[in-house]
């Protein structure tokens, strides 16, 4: 719309807008205000102020838009509500000239003409006064800036003043004790936060070395980092303002309006075609970095917390962020989809952080360090370290301090140094350090030595260095591109600084970034505002509109990502995100091999640029027209030795239809080279091309048609099976498998589709395949299936396999069966090698069921004998004993059933041994007995049962049995029998002795 806002009889001085309540206040030089709103795509005026007494000096609403704070020259600050009410209004005394509300709206900060701060609460009782550094200097300046940002997500608030004399301090809160200050070096005017609190701007001038003032808005990050500075044209910026995005700034000069697109620092990396970049999420703590392949759309986000930078060069990214412990700065390598690989600590924050293929870069303010990191194949495992000196520990350059720079004795760790790092650059051999005095320091990597010191006039922001390290550009604050030539230095052998003279190559203004060729040294990109230039020697092409972002420049093609259209929906990036640029060399070549130009034309072109891309193209375009000589020579050029062969093979073949279908098949345009092969009438021709690319199913075809050899079917079956076989669709592989007569690869698809069945089969028809049949019986021992897997490799010559089968599937039985049918003895070793693992763990019963599969009844009674003379110590139920005697007894009775030797005295005490065994068996059964008859209420039998344990005396421990018997004898009602058994218990000695003498005096009263 457009608009103009009538109401106002003198000059607008303040304009101010209310974002909550989209409301527009104005105040002019005679002091009346004017509340604009917003009616039906109409301004129309929704209040009017005017005191008459004063002119209005600053007015401000709060973050929140429901009040607003008026102050006066004359010292009055009234304050009243988005409605129009007023809330309270007093004289302060002061000459006001600024007004700040708190990010809360609890707080009021007003400003007096004397660079003083006062702090008041929202109903305008006096809280404190701001302690203000520039006021214990000895020349006072009045504030002409205050803005006070706070984020959305309530992280730590950051209040900013402005000093007419340059000075900039900036604050956590109103009650910091140390807060920062730094000096702009020019008048300021006015200060602005964008809308997340990341940037500053500083608008003011300063004169320039003829006395003239030139306009400049400087642009910090909230540690007073000077980041950029822009030239306004004008006499002077009036206001500043942000746009709701921070992409763009508008500014106030003298009648007009200026805008001005504001280009963030992204944090972003590329690897190959994986672009790497960082954003904020919604209420969360934590950077998301995000790995995205733009050919794939493949995306692999990972979680940072407190990113500060990130770096990338060949396969690998490092993400630099602050760690978990205080005072600790993590570097973490990382590959192409976000894997952490290594990591390493530093207790120095990394302000500047650079790559090579070899090597991560960090720097401090004064310190670079060195980390080597190397990638062993085939794993991919990527070390890191770092070296000293020259042990491979650690390399540390440091670069702040001049040779006979002194350091103060008194209050040392305060000490700053006057020229520090504030930017990096590196290549295999090279490392260039900027200084913020606009040295850039040369050193060689591989002994960190100090060689050259390269003066320039202004602080490089960023540094480049192309392909060959013949030259380096720098871009400086003021957005100015220089590019310098390292092999015409000139410099003094009686310097102690190595300080150098360099040719300038080029200049250009108001460059936002530059990349160089990865093969070409001469040969550079620029991004200039919104235009794309490429750089020959040093002339600039025909200018490209981009607002991308280079990431890759080789083959004369440049790659660029659209980072702001990213940024808008960060979690979503498609591939239009991703433009591609064609340098004008290689556009002309193309054109004029198009448009059937002479090759002696194209010849001269690509001769005179020398790149191999265009050696490339004039080949292929010299092919498609079947100049061969051209297309020998080019290929020739670039040392493409299989197209000069390729070449070679068409100049001995006579039939230009067959020369143009090869070429079809080199350019990979099969279906027209078969279309020509089939105008021939040359099968053979197609089907040797079709072979040679894989293309097994068009083969299949051309058999149908032609070719009928069986071994070209076999062929073509066994490869169409391997198609399916690798994409792990077995049941079609095992079909052309089998047409194939592949028998070994039908086992393998048998197998992991779980047809043990046509597994089985296999088995029969294989007779004679050793090897085939092993592999058969492992799988089938795989899956626990003892039998077949014997059954394979008893077809063997070899039964070795199938006994170990048996024993690690724990068929001890087939195990012993195959050992006496094939007379092998080393089956005894791995049981008794088994069965001493059971008895070590204490698996007595686990080793004798062993011992009775393999009938070995002689070991089964040894460890029988030893759990029953461990029962006599150790308190075993009646059942478990019972069982055990039983189980004695019967082995002992299959050892004289199957001996063969007549009677004899050891015989008999071995038959006495089972009786006695049988014995102690019968007693245990008659304990269960009683115990049984006893919980089922016949206490008559229980009593008669448990009466014949006293035959039992030297198997049934007598306490046991004597407890038993008085038991069931008092709920019988037999007490004589009963006071009878208390008093054996009573005559043998025991703890329970007092306690049965009592009980047998009351059963005996009874009695009685």
């Amino acid at each position: 719309m457009n608009q103009t806002l009538v109401g106002h009889e003198g000059n607008v001085l303040i304009v101010e807008w209310n974002e909550k309540y989209k409301k527009l206040t104005t105040s002019d030089q005679h002091g009346l205000i004017i509340v604009w709103m917003l009616h039906k795509g109409m301004w129309f005026e929704e209040m009017i102020n005017n005191r008459n007494k004063s002119v209005v000096r600053d007015l401000k609403w709060a973050k929140d838009g429901r009040k607003i704070c008026i102050v006066y020259e004359d010292g009055a600050v009234i304050v009243g509500s988005v409605d129009g009410k007023r809330m309270w209004g007093r004289d302060l005394g002061l000459k006001p000239a600024l007004v700040e509300w708190s990010p809360d709206g609890q707080t009021i900060i007003f400003c007096s003409v004397r660079g003083e701060c006062h702090v008041y609460d929202e109903i305008g009782n006096h809280l404190s006064n701001i302690s203000m550094l520039i006021s214990d200097q000895s020349c006072q300046s009045s504030i002409t800036g205050i803005d006070w940002h706070q984020s959305a997500n309530h992280a730590r608030s950051k209040l900013a003043l402005g000093y007419e004399n340059g000075s900039i301090q900036v604050m956590s809160d109103i009650g910091d004790r140390k807060p920062d200050l730094f000096q702009t070096g020019m008048s300021v005017s006015k200060i602005r936060w964008n809308v997340s609190g990341s940037i500053l701007a500083v608008a003011g001038a300063r004169a320039n070395s003829a006395g003239r003032f030139i306009s400049l808005v400087q642009f910090y990050n909230p540690h007073g980092h000077l980041l950029r500075t822009l030239r306004v044209p004008g006499n002077g910026i009036n206001s500043i303002a942000w746009e709701g995005s921070s992409m763009r700034m508008a500014l106030a000069v003298d009648s007009f309006i200026y805008f001005a697109d504001i280009q963030p620092e992204y944090q972003w990396a590329c690897i190959d075609d994986v672009i790497v970049y960082a954003f904020a999420m919604p209420r969360k703590d934590e950077i998301c970095v995000t790995f995205w392949n733009s050919k794939s759309n493949e995306r692999f986000a990972k979680y940072v917390r407190g990113l500060i930078g990130i770096c990338a060069f060949g396969d690998y990214c490092a993400l630099i962020s602050e760690a978990s412990m205080k005072n600790t700065f993590a570097l973490i390598i990382c590959d192409a989809k976000g894997t952490a690989l290594i990591g390493k600590y530093m207790e120095e924050k990394p302000e500047f952080n650079v790559m090579t293929a070899s090597q991560l870069i960090t720097a401090t303010d004064s310190c670079v360090y060195l980390w080597h990191y190397c990638s062993n194949e085939p794993n991919n495992a990527v070390t890191l370290q770092i070296c000293r000196g020259n042990r491979c520990t650690q390399k540390t350059v440091k670069v702040g301090i001049h040779p006979g720079t002194k350091v103060p004795e008194s209050d040392s760790s305060r000490f700053t140094l006057r020229d520090s790092i504030c930017s990096l650059a590196a290549s295999e051999n090279m490392l260039l350090v900027g200084m913020q005095s606009g040295a850039v320091r040369r050193y060689s990597l591989r002994s960190l030595r100090h060689e050259a010191t390269y003066n320039l006039e202004s602080r490089a922001c960023n540094i480049y260095l192309n392909c060959n390290d013949t030259k380096f550009s720098v871009i400086d604050i003021d957005g100015l591109m220089t590019v310098l030539d390292l092999n015409s230095a000139s410099f003094h052998l009686s310097d102690p600084l190595h300080n150098q003279q360099l040719v300038t190559v080029n200049r250009r203004k108001d460059c936002r970034e530059m990349h160089w060729s990865r093969d070409m040294p001469d040969l550079y990109v620029t991004m200039e505002k919104n235009r794309m230039y490429v750089f020959r020697n040093g002339d600039p092409e025909e200018p490209v509109l981009s607002s991308g972002h280079v990431y890759d420049f080789s083959d004369l093609e440049i790659k660029a990502i659209l980072l702001e259209e990213i940024m808008q929906t960060p979690q979503t990036p498609r591939k239009e995100h991703v433009v591609h640029f064609e340098t004008k060399a290689l556009r002309d070549t193309r054109s004029m091999i198009l448009h059937n130009i002479s090759f002696q034309d194209s010849w001269r072109l690509v001769q005179k640029n020398g790149h191999q891309r265009l050696w490339q193209l004039l080949a292929h375009g010299a092919l498609q027209k079947l100049d061969l000589a051209i297309a020998k020579q080019s290929f020739a050029n670039f040392a493409d030795i299989y197209g000069v062969y390729f070449v070679r093979k068409l100049e001995m073949i006579c039939d230009e239809i067959q020369q143009r279908a090869e070429v079809s098949a080199f350019f990979q345009h099969f279906d027209n080279a078969e279309e020509l092969f089939a105008s021939m009438n040359r099968v053979d021709l197609s089907l040797a091309m079709r072979i040679k690319m894989g293309d097994w199913f068009h083969v299949s075809k051309i058999i149908r048609v032609g070719a009928d050899d069986d071994w070209i079917r076999d062929f073509m079956f066994n490869n169409m099976g391997e198609y399916f076989f690798e994409r792990q669709k077995w049941d079609r592989a095992a079909s052309y498998f089998t047409q194939s007569k592949n028998v070994e690869k039908l086992v393998v698809c048998s197998y992991l589709q779980e047809e043990y069945d046509e597994l089985e089969k296999i088995i029969h028809a294989a007779a004679g395949n050793h090897e085939l049949l092993a592999n058969i019986g492992s799988m089938f021992c795989s899956v626990g299936m003892c039998s077949q897997a014997v059954l394979a490799f008893r077809s063997t010559s070899d039964i070795n396999p199938g006994i170990e089968a048996c024993v690690l599937l724990k068929r001890w039985g087939s195990a012993f069966s195959l050992v006496t049918q094939h007379n092998r003895q080393q089956i005894t070793v791995v049981l008794q090698r088994y069965i001493g693992h059971l008895l070590h763990a204490e698996m007595k019963l686990c080793a004798i069921n062993l011992y009775r599969e393999t009938n070995d009844n002689e070991n089964v009674v040894h460890l029988l004998s030893q759990l029953a003379m461990q029962s006599v110590t150790v308190k075993h139920s009646p059942m478990y004993m019972k069982k055990i005697y039983v189980l004695r007894a019967l082995e002992e009775s299959k050892i004289n059933r199957s001996s063969a030797r007549h009677f004899s005295t050891e015989r008999g005490k071995e038959a006495s041994a089972q009786m006695c065994y049988w014995r102690k068996a019968e007693a245990y059964h008659f304990l269960l007995l009683a115990h049984r008859q006893l919980y089922e209420g016949r206490f008559e039998y229980a009593k008669r049962t448990s009466l014949l344990l006293e035959n039992y005396r030297d198997c049934v421990h007598f306490y046991r049995s004597q407890s038993l018997i008085a038991l069931a004898a008092y709920y019988s009602g037999n007490y004589s029998v009963c006071g009878k058994a208390c008093m054996k218990l009573q005559a043998e000695p025991g703890p329970i002795k007092g306690n049965i003498s009592e009980l047998t005096t009351e059963i005996l009263s009874k009695v009685t």
